[in-house]
């Protein structure tokens, strides 16, 4: 990649305009953000004209990033701290992130699962329960099998990142940039502008400015490319062991082996290439399993706790690899199609039961369809696309039954069915079974 010429390109200015205003096409944000009176729905009608500007002001050198203003906001019930910049600066940074992911896209291992396009959040649980079944498969005698399961997450990640100059962060974002033996380099002026989105001017309360010595612009695209590059040789080393399994979602770390001798020696070698690294392990999320079907604790590791399943990014993958939601990816599936249906028959009002039924069922089947919808509860789309323990699944049929039952009839424990028996919700109604759905979307899936 010619970096300089990347960044004079006024289409990826333009591509990131259209970003920017699908982002915001449904929120009040295309007109409160603003800079100088010109609205991002303004920018966006002369996208053309601006992208050119931008382009030809970042190829000069003359562009200067202004500095970021901290927001607080509240995610999951946690309070955050991001970055916010002005309109201009919000579109050149777009365009710096893109490009550095650009280079930096081919020399990812394949067991990097997070921040990439094309590579959707639940194919690394869908890769590891791949790896569970085949470790099965190769042992049929139950006693042989067994696998040890690190679980690890890089503390603070986000905060943690060293940026300051003796940042190993630096030679590695050279080195995507600058490709050995390539013969290219960056002019000083778009190196300045790289190393101004990486590590921004910040302003402080009273006026006060400075830069971080630790941490990446949270909520800028910048920050998802550095979180996959700053451990990106860490991924290819774990990778490329034999017989294991290796899988890394931003700060998310699991590896497998069947062998607790490479499961220790892997599990020093985490730490010690993190601690190089300025980082460290989060104690209270450190997680050493034995996985086996009877879920026996290992005579040659006792600190690995024995189970029939392991935990991982909202589901839990069985010794068989089937896969099931977590439990508290089930309550908040179950909460947020409560309040649907709750909703809905607040809207109906005093109606006949049996039309209610048809449209509570309706409703959850809609929430439930296997697509990404700006309302979809996330734990939704797994359902479709990742989980596979019918257990699991004939049980979250029978709950959502249940809910449409009482609702309809008003009776909270079970008797509500002898009202309106399993059979009327699923034939007359309609309501859709999670189990059958599963298997017809596999069934396409595999034609």
């Amino acid at each position: 990649m010619d970096l300089h010429a990347a960044l004079s390109d006024p289409a990826r200015y333009r591509r990131q305009i259209d970003r920017l205003h699908r982002r915001h096409a449904y929120t009040r944000a295309l007109y409160e953000i603003q800079q100088a009176g010109v609205s991002l729905a303004s920018l966006c009608l002369h996208r053309a004209r601006v992208a050119r500007l931008l382009a030809r002001t970042v190829g000069g050198g003359a562009y200067r990033l202004g500095p970021a203003r901290l927001r607080r906001i509240h995610v999951d019930s946690k309070v955050r701290e991001v970055f916010a910049y002005c309109l201009m600066d919000l579109v050149v940074h777009g365009v710096v992130a893109a490009v550095v992911e650009e280079a930096l896209r081919p020399r990812l291992s394949p067991s990097l699962y997070s921040y990439r396009p094309g590579i959707s959040w639940w194919r690394p649980i869908a890769a590891f329960a791949a790896y569970a079944r085949a470790h099965r498969q190769d042992r049929p005698d139950p006693r042989s099998r067994g696998l040890y399961v690190l679980r690890r997450d890089v503390r603070s990640y986000t905060d943690s990142i060293p940026v300051g100059e003796s940042s190993p962060l630096w030679p590695m974002l050279r080195g995507v940039l600058e490709p050995p033996g390539e013969g290219q380099s960056a002019s000083p002026a778009d190196w300045a502008l790289i190393r101004a989105v990486v590590r921004p001017e910040i302003v402080g309360e009273g006026g006060a400015r400075g830069t971080l010595y630790r941490g990446v612009p949270t909520g800028q695209p910048i920050s998802c490319v550095l979180f996959n590059l700053y451990l990106s040789e860490l991924d290819h080393d774990f990778d490329a062991i034999a017989g294991g399994f290796y899988a890394r979602y931003s700060d998310d770390l699991l590896f497998a082996h069947p062998d607790p001798e490479v499961a220790r020696e892997v599990d020093r070698r985490i730490e010690a290439r993190l601690a190089a690294l300025g980082l460290g392990i989060n104690a209270d999320k450190r997680q050493t399993f034995y996985l086996t079907g009877a879920g026996r604790a290992s005579a040659d590791w006792p600190e690995a706790r024995g189970t029939t399943s392991v935990p991982f990014l909202g589901c839990a993958v069985s010794s068989a690899g089937t896969i099931a939601l977590s439990r508290a990816k089930r309550r908040r599936l179950l909460a947020d199609l409560g309040q649907r249906v709750r909703r809905t028959a607040r809207a109906l009002g005093p109606t006949d039961p049996e039309r209610a039924g048809r449209i509570l069922c309706a409703v959850l089947n809609r929430a439930l369809q296997a697509r990404t919808e700006f309302a979809q509860e996330r734990s939704a789309a797994l359902l479709r696309r990742a989980v596979t323990d019918r257990r699991d699944l004939k049980q979250l049929d029978y709950l959502l039954a249940r809910l449409v039952v009482r609702t309809v009839t008003g009776r909270s424990d079970v008797r509500g069915f002898r009202a309106v028996p399993y059979r009327r919700v699923r034939g007359a109604w309609g309501l859709l079974s999670l189990q059958h759905a599963r298997d017809v979307w596999r069934g396409r899936k595999a034609r």
